[in-house]
């Protein structure tokens, strides 16, 4: 229920994004862009194993791989690319990769917002309106 009412909530703040970019006004597709965004950022944590209650932990042998200078246990053979972990059959960990992308794009995302204001600004500005239709007549 719980990935249902996610992806549903990713497909509304996509199909309104959509919606906003698609307007005239600059205002409502820079919040479009935003809100595009935001869907985009929910959609990459989605895709992570996230429960509420289960977090990257680094356990068990931990002290022995940090002497041996190693963060990982890797068994390419078996196909274990893994953090070091204890031996628990069943327990799932949140992937940390998605994470840190995902904070990322909310930082990039945040001054690429920024900048298109200020941009918006100026253009209000220089043509003394938003809409973009009335800035191609006015350009000429």
């Amino acid at each position: 229920m719980n990935s249902v009412l996610l992806s549903i909530t990713i497909s509304i703040l996509f199909g309104i994004g959509t919606f906003l970019i698609l307007r005239r006004d600059i205002i409502k597709v820079i919040i479009g862009l935003s809100i595009l965004s935001h869907a985009v950022n929910l959609l990459i944590a989605s895709t992570g194993i996230f429960d509420g209650d289960k977090v990257p932990i680094i356990t068990g042998s931990h002290e022995s791989a940090v002497a041996s200078g190693t963060i990982f246990t890797d068994d390419v053979v078996n196909g274990v690319m893994s953090p070091v972990v204890s031996v628990m059959t069943g327990t799932h960990y949140v992937d940390p990769l998605v994470q840190a992308l995902v904070l990322t794009a909310i930082v990039i995302s945040l001054a690429i917002t920024a900048f298109i204001l200020i941009l918006a600004y100026r253009i209000h500005e220089e043509y003394k309106t938003t809409d973009l239709n009335e800035m191609k007549r006015l350009r000429g």
